[in-house]
């Protein structure tokens, strides 16, 4: 199981803000955007992990394809959705998703501009440091 680094839960530009070079690890973006959850590394690829759908009572929850514990619901936004989402996986489980998964280049890629996202660095211990003071 993967744990937030202990200073994820501060808000933004607070005075131990993460950068990610705070934190070893590779660096991530997470999206929620048009009922999905699609990841993005370092070289740009591009991969749809799951689906986040609205839920009747106006919050999110989603579940990620490979891995049907990998899942979350009741969160009250879809950045809520990805920060939970953050806490959950480990390098292993997005590093297996970018090595089986194509790369959504071209004229599959989702436009996300406007996608809500947080970054997240993750290290081979299973530690996880969500941005969260992220652009949405």
């Amino acid at each position: 199981m993967t744990r937030a680094h202990p200073d994820a839960a501060r808000p933004a530009g607070g005075a131990s803000a993460l950068t990610p070079a705070a934190f070893p690890g590779q660096t991530f973006t997470l999206y929620a955007t048009r009922g999905r959850v699609y990841a993005s590394n370092v070289r740009d690829k591009l991969v749809d992990l799951g689906r986040l759908d609205e839920t009747a009572g106006g919050g999110y929850a989603y579940q990620l394809d490979g891995d049907e514990k990998l899942a979350g619901s009741g969160l009250p936004t879809a950045e809520d959705a990805l920060a939970h989402l953050a806490t959950s996986i480990t390098f292993f489980y997005l590093d297996g998703q970018f090595t089986a998964l194509a790369d959504l280049g071209g004229a599959a890629r989702p436009d996300l501009q406007t996608a809500t996202q947080i970054q997240v660095t993750l290290d081979r211990r299973g530690h996880a440091a969500p941005a969260i003071e992220a652009d949405v």
